[in-house]
């Protein structure tokens, strides 16, 4: 997570910080160990301002991690009503359900594939805005760097023009107005020690 931060144009972590028993508690499952070290060192952001991977405890419910659960199950059953075909996957918290934890502004999704009781092993999948999914067989970690580095081969993740590796535009989760509402947040950053 080091490198990639170093790459992305951070100089340290950020020290972001939630109560992971609150998070998980509130989804119904574990995360994955890469994710919980990518929320320390990069909080809220997004990479190019086009790609978000949402972190607990956030005041913005649109890069809120539980909040972009809601907001997906709901963006489904839309999908649904409007097409009259079914999302093409089970979302979470069904057997083996996708659970989202980034987006683009183009409209795609990325999940993890809660197949299996080892969150460190789940893989990932994605959508684009027509809710056609796709499948990467590696993990969070693996996906983030590939993406940051622009080299990942999915529709769902477009290609920036930018490059890489992807900048991150670092962000403090605050509620801006207009789409989505106003949370009570609850990370926080750390203070760095003094040396």
């Amino acid at each position: 997570m080091e490198r990639l931060a170093a790459a992305a144009g951070l100089n340290g972590p950020r020290r972001y910080v939630v109560d992971w028993q609150r998070v998980e508690a509130s989804l119904g499952t574990r995360l994955p160990a890469d994710y919980r070290e990518y929320v320390y060192w990069f909080g809220p952001g997004n990479f190019q301002d086009e790609f978000v991977v949402c972190v607990p405890g956030v005041e913005n419910s649109n890069v809120e991690l539980a909040s972009r659960l809601r907001d997906e199950r709901d963006s489904g059953r839309l999908w649904t009503e409007v097409s009259g075909d079914p999302v093409p996957f089970p979302l979470f918290p069904e057997p083996a359900g996708w659970l989202p934890f980034a987006f683009t502004l183009e409209g795609g999704a990325v999940y993890w594939v809660t197949e299996g009781e080892d969150p460190d092993r789940w893989t990932i999948g994605a959508r684009d805005r027509m809710w056609r999914p796709e499948r990467f067989d590696g993990g969070f970690s693996e996906f983030l760097r590939e993406a940051v580095w622009d080299t990942i081969e999915l529709d769902a993740v477009q290609e920036y023009g930018d490059e890489p590796p992807l900048a991150f535009r670092p962000s403090d989760g605050a509620w801006i107005g207009g789409a989505g509402a106003r949370l009570e947040p609850y990370g926080s950053f750390e203070e760095a020690a003094e040396g």
